[in-house]
């Protein structure tokens, strides 16, 4: 727990311009999310430059393999102080290498939950990160740009998760939860 320990905002950073930002910002910690082989290294060294833990998406950086000696070359030429993969088989090889993990999982229905939890177990990460963080807030965003009505789904089990749906602007909930299709008025 103690990588994190420090700070609970993390910088999700796509591009250098964002890490300039977050090495200026006070977050003690950067998520980079791309770039490519030729780039990364220096935005890594810039982050830890700033005195701030790098984390590297190591999917979304263009021209590095996916594969374990994508990893190694990572772990040993690039340096981050860990890696970031929906690919438990990559976690394992970067934790072998000396790096903190971070396996990142999708969550949008119940059977995408019961995976994330089995690839979980089977990397043993050092962390797990959830996407998408905050379902209310994207159904309300939604709700006010689009003209079309939303509905909510996926892992909805509780009587309060319909309400909290409900509340954020969805016109209605579906849902695999049998339970759930007993209920009358969701909002009641």
């Amino acid at each position: 727990m103690e990588t994190f320990a420090r700070g609970r905002i993390i910088a999700a950073a796509k591009d250098s311009g964002a890490v300039l930002r977050a090495c200026q910002s006070g977050v003690d910690t950067v998520f980079l999310l791309g770039g490519d082989i030729l780039s990364v290294g220096q935005e890594i060294r810039r982050i830890r430059a700033c005195g701030k833990q790098a984390f590297m998406h190591i999917d979304l950086v263009d021209g590095i393999a996916r594969d374990a000696a994508g990893v190694r070359y990572v772990a040993r030429c690039i340096a981050p102080d860990g890696v970031i993969s929906t690919k438990a088989a990559l976690l394992r090889v970067a934790q072998e290498e000396g790096l903190t993990t971070v396996q990142r999982i999708f969550l949008v229905d119940s059977s995408s939950l019961e995976t994330g939890a089995r690839l979980v177990q089977a990397s043993s990460p050092d962390y797990v990160e959830v996407m998408p963080g905050l379902v209310p807030l994207a159904i309300a965003h939604l709700r006010a740009t689009l003209r079309q009505p939303v509905i909510a789904g996926g892992m909805i089990t509780q009587p309060e998760q319909v309400r909290v749906a409900l509340t954020a602007g969805a016109v209605a909930v579906s849902t695999s939860s049998q339970a759930l299709w007993r209920l009358v008025d969701p909002q009641a």
